[in-house]
């Protein structure tokens, strides 16, 4: 089976195993069914640590900014495709539970694209995307780029809800498969935590999300 794991411009093919050059990030590796790749890309991933995506962490406040968008909705259905640039893309519908912010009425679909995703035997998968599994439901912060809806900052911009075994509706930290920071003063980066730090109570969430969008209100 095919896999192709991360692409970025500027990369350089070495037979069909693809390394970025020092410094990009994600990782893309893509298996072409060679003699003996397979298990060369296996010592190549037992050495190598955990991939994850750096991006600058976002607060809560800095969602709701960036987002067109803000919503309670619940994933239907995925489809992927290839885009313009020949990346493979998942569109996924979702029904909209609640809006927060931005146009759209609950009972209304929406179209949420992630890069990512399988086409027949070839698979892409990139680091600190966001993932939608059908039924789930996420408050979800969203902003319009190239004509899609997409989720701010990565992962992010989609936090799960989940039932605990009490019956409590929770919200789970965005933000799987990022490495978070930020900026300080003199220009280095360092760790940075993401707007949740852990599960929240939906309705308290809910609430903050709510004063936050009336305060933001114009920006």
């Amino acid at each position: 089976m095919a896999r192709q794991v991360g692409r970025r411009d500027g990369e350089r093919p070495l037979g069909s195993l693809t390394l970025p050059r020092p410094g990009r990030h994600p990782l893309w590796v893509t298996l072409r069914r060679l003699p003996g790749l397979c298990a060369l890309l296996a010592l190549v991933l037992a050495a190598s640590p955990a991939l994850a995506t750096v991006t600058t962490a976002l607060d809560l406040r800095e969602l709701v900014t960036r987002a067109d968008l803000v919503t309670v909705a619940t994933a239907l259905h995925r489809e992927s495709r290839w885009d313009a640039r020949r990346r493979i893309v998942t569109d996924v519908t979702l029904r909209v539970d609640q809006v927060f912010k931005g146009e759209g009425r609950e009972g209304s679909e929406i179209v949420v694209r992630r890069l990512g995703g399988a086409i027949g035997d070839l698979g892409m998968q990139v680091a600190g995307a966001p993932s939608f599994e059908d039924g789930q439901r996420s408050l979800i912060f969203a902003e319009r780029r190239g004509g899609h809806l997409r989720a701010v900052g990565m992962s992010q911009g989609v936090m799960r809800i989940r039932v605990d075994l009490q019956g409590r509706e929770l919200v789970l930290p965005g933000g799987s498969g990022l490495s978070l920071v930020r900026r300080v003063p003199g220009g280095a980066l360092t760790e940075a935590p993401a707007a949740l730090l852990a599960p929240r109570p939906l309705g308290d969430l809910l609430d903050e999300v709510r004063r936050t969008v009336d305060e933001t209100r114009g920006n």
